[in-house]
């Protein structure tokens, strides 16, 4: 009797101390995975999409600021209530996302501890603060991280609920329901939609005791019935139709659907997972490995978890009836993938800890490729917080207004073909004031008597990568960004930044630049720089040489190329003689 109290007094402590040290290292990955996307907020520049988000957060108007972003109420009230409260700053503008991607990182903690996973799930968890989508994306001042974490608060609440069968947790899990359709719709209502399926399901075999698994199925489709759907309809209303869930469409847009898949989605995923084999065979080991996978099966928030990206990507690549070179996957949807993958992580993981029976090298080398999924997206990780994933307009405007004289003429444009979008110059709306002047080449050929009438002339062209998207990850144009009669002032970020040889000054000096630079980009990625040529052409008491300029642009295109010129030049009101 005495020997066995004595052990289990000797047992207790120990186990105590491994908790401990356990607990340790899930606080370890949760204050790594804050700084990292604190660091990720500060360093990455905005881009186009979210200086446009956080445009109406000033506003004192709520209408203003919830409709003003096209997307859900809630982000951008968040957003607007730390703005208000704490001003404007590259943090303090980030701060809802960055406390999102926090959050989820904490609530995934409690919930590898909830279901005894130990260092296996503090591993999983490590794996899930480094990984590049996570850190970037938490940084982003748009409605992403912020479903996230309200998604695997409602996992955390309803599996508290299942275990100790407190209400609280319910009225918690209910809150986090009402929220995802609140912050953004495709992968919610999926994971909303996917939960109630897969409650009632393990309930009706017998895997779940009706009784409790009842709420968990009926607060999200409450959820869809009451908040989903309505503003479903409500963004439908203000945005264009990006979805076509035809049969007919379905089929038609299936071969290229398929070959967006193999030619985009994959390698955008194997660009955020630099050692993506190691990931893909850790994915395929956890669903195959028989220990593992009944693991992943008992827990019912796997698939919802799992099917709100997966379902998004396909509904994306064949309901989507945009061109994919205009409306590419991007990574930031992506992002959604991250506790899936962390979950079969950790059940790998924990599988190969308590396999006391497999043999040594056979643990060894499942154990090395868990390892190699951690090690190996790092180089990405660094890369978000190293490189710039679009351009920098706050460094462009401290150049224009640092390096060149007030009254300069910058004329701004990108290598990008007529009939795209053209990043727009964004610097004015937060960096800098009227001076010196910027001329946006997709604007000028309507705005041309806004050009000064004198000042030295200087073109700032940016990175043919970030011609048509806020995210430099384009192909580049085929130019090599020579012209003749002018030389690079000076290079930074993705801009460059050109000056004459000779002296030119005002409107007229503008023409000679803007035909210099039509010449050298040609046809189709200089149309732009022609029209505007001719529009100054016009206002100087040129009109004939103007028209002569645009009668030789469409000479030099070819049949389909003035075609769609011509098309564009009137959508667009281009031609100053139409």
């Amino acid at each position: 009797m005495t020997s066995t109290r004595a052990q289990q007094s000797t047992a207790l402590p120990q186990e105590v101390s491994r908790g401990v040290r356990d607990t340790w290292w899930y606080v370890g990955a949760v204050v790594l995975g804050g700084v990292l996307c604190v660091l990720a907020a500060l360093n990455q520049p905005f881009n186009q999409n979210e200086l446009k988000q956080i445009g109406p957060y000033g506003s004192n108007d709520l209408s203003t600021i919830t409709s003003g972003t096209r997307q859900p109420p809630l982000d951008p009230l968040l957003g607007s209530l730390v703005q208000h409260l704490l001003g404007e700053g590259q943090l303090r503008q980030r701060l809802v996302p960055v406390l999102a991607g926090i959050g989820t990182l904490v609530v995934m903690a409690l919930l590898l501890r909830k279901l005894g996973l130990g260092l296996s799930g503090a591993f999983a968890l490590w794996t899930m603060a480094t990984a590049p989508l996570l850190v970037r994306y938490s940084a982003y001042t748009r409605p992403y991280a912020l479903p996230l974490f309200l998604s695997v608060l409602f996992v955390y609440a309803g599996q508290r609920w299942l275990d100790d069968r407190r209400k609280w947790w319910l009225a918690v899990a209910c809150l986090a329901a009402t929220g995802l359709p609140l912050s953004r719709v495709p992968e919610p209502t999926i994971f909303l939609a996917t939960t109630a399926a897969t409650v009632t399901a393990m309930a009706w075999r017998g895997r779940l005791v009706w009784s409790l698994a009842w709420p968990l199925a009926a607060i999200p489709l409450a959820a869809l019935a009451t908040v989903g759907y309505p503003m479903y309809r409500s963004l439908a209303g203000q945005s264009e139709n990006i979805w076509d869930p035809s049969i007919s469409g379905v089929i038609d847009r299936f071969p290229t659907g398929v070959e967006e898949i193999y030619n985009g989605l994959l390698p955008l995923l194997a660009e955020w997972m630099p050692w993506w084999p190691f990931t893909l065979l850790v994915v395929i080991a956890a669903f195959v490995v028989p220990a593992a996978r009944r693991r992943l099966l008992q827990w019912w928030f796997v698939w919802p978890l799992l099917a709100a990206p997966v379902v998004f990507v396909l509904a994306y690549h064949f309901m989507n009836p945009f061109p994919f070179d205009i409306r590419p996957y991007r990574p930031r949807m992506a992002m959604f993938f991250v506790p899936g993958i962390g979950l079969m992580v950790a059940a790998l993981a924990a599988t190969v800890a308590e396999a006391t029976a497999w043999p040594g090298r056979v643990r060894v080398g499942v154990g090395a490729f868990l390892a190699a999924v951690l090690v190996g997206q790092l180089p990405g990780t660094a890369s978000v917080l190293l490189e710039n994933e679009a351009a920098d307009f706050e460094q462009a405007a401290y150049v224009l207004t640092h390096d060149l004289p007030p009254d300069a003429i910058v004329l701004y444009d990108t290598a990008s073909r007529i009939g795209r979008w053209h990043q727009p110059f964004t610097a004015k709306a937060r960096y800098m004031d009227d001076k010196p002047f910027v001329a946006q080449m997709s604007t000028l050929p309507s705005k041309a008597n806004r050009v000064p009438k004198d000042g030295p002339v200087y073109l700032l062209f940016l990175d043919s990568e970030c011609a048509f998207s806020v995210v430099c990850d384009e192909p580049p144009a085929p130019w090599d960004g020579q012209v003749d009669g002018w030389r690079i002032a000076k290079r930074f970020d993705k801009f460059t930044l050109y000056e004459s040889d000779r002296p030119l000054i005002g409107r007229a000096g503008a023409i000679t630049a803007l035909r210099d630079f039509a010449d050298s980009l040609g046809p189709d990625y200089g149309a732009l720089e022609t029209f505007a040529a001719a529009a100054l052409l016009k206002l100087q008491g040129r009109p004939a040489e103007g028209q002569r300029l645009i009668h030789q642009l469409y000479a030099e295109a070819s049949p389909e190329l003035e075609a769609r010129i011509k098309r564009n030049a009137e959508a667009d009101g281009l031609d100053p003689f139409a």
